[in-house]
């Protein structure tokens, strides 16, 4: 999942396309922090280049608990839209361009 709207970075680089690549719950604390990921397009990303872009955002004390009991990346992008200025008007894409997981993962034998 990520989230389509072109949006200018620090650098004065237009970057239309936005993932959370890392998120951080931190359930004694209260906290929550949601790293987003900008590439310069969709096929930016899915051509494995690299994000033009980086961001840790934290979520206030306030809104921690709309993220209980729920996907929390699926609620950290509901987040984004609702309170990140520029996000307000994106596009979700539901598109998984991940790059596919092996089907079977070798066993490895514990030694005691």
């Amino acid at each position: 999942m990520a989230i389509i709207k072109e949006l200018s970075t620090k650098f004065g680089i237009g970057a239309s396309y936005h993932r959370i690549t890392a998120f951080n719950i931190s359930y004694a604390n209260k906290k929550i922090t949601i790293c987003v990921a900008s590439y310069l397009s969709k096929e930016a990303r899915a051509n494995k280049n690299e994000p033009i872009e980086e961001l840790d955002i934290s979520i206030p004390f306030s809104d921690f608990t709309s993220f209980l009991d729920v996907n929390p990346i699926v609620q950290g992008y509901k987040w984004l839209k609702q309170n990140v200025i520029g996000f307000e008007d994106a596009i979700d894409d539901y598109d998984v361009i991940e790059p596919k997981l092996p089907e079977s993962i070798e066993e490895v034998e514990l030694f005691e």
